[in-house]
């Protein structure tokens, strides 16, 4: 080998300095890379379990939201209806109050117009007996005291007095 210019002892020392730092690189460096390596994918491979668990739980949960919101909204709707026939129910017993309430002030307001009516009559008929009274008495004044009849006058307005 020496023709070929290789130097036998210094291959050789040359293949053990070799052997002993792959060695050593082996122990050093890929040893520990690879067992980072295998906990990283162990590591990545739990991640990918715990996520597939909770993708099943949400979607357990979405269930559950699911089914408890169709209950809330048919609760709901019921709670609407119920309110609803309360509310037709109140409505009718209110224009009932309402109508009757308007019924006795319509009474109330005839009544009280129809005194009000007799009243006015009453005091028109009194002005009116008044005023006839009044303008006869000053006639028949004017024409007995032309003619001398005083005493005509008195009896008529006593008369007249007693029918008021």
């Amino acid at each position: 080998m020496e023709a070929l210019g290789i130097n036998l002892n210094l291959f050789l020392a040359q293949l053990i300095n070799f052997g002993v730092i792959v060695g050593l690189l082996w122990v050093l460096l890929y040893k520990p890379v690879q067992k980072i390596l295998n906990e990283r994918t162990a590591r990545i491979e739990a991640s990918l379990r715990e996520a597939d668990q909770v993708r099943q739980q949400l979607a357990s949960a979405k269930r559950d939201y699911d089914a408890e919101i169709a209950r809330a909204r048919k609760e709901a709707a019921e709670i609407v209806a119920q309110a609803q026939e309360r509310a037709k129910a109140q409505e009718a017993e209110i224009l009932k109050q309402a109508r009757s309430e308007a019924d006795r002030i319509r009474e109330e307001a005839r009544a009280q117009a129809e005194q009000e009516r007799s009243q006015m009559l009453r005091e028109a008929k009194d002005e009116i007996a008044e005023l006839v009274t009044l303008t006869a008495t000053r006639v028949l004044n004017a024409e007995l005291k032309a003619t001398g009849h005083d005493k005509l006058i008195e009896e008529s307005l006593a008369a007249l007095g007693r029918q008021n």
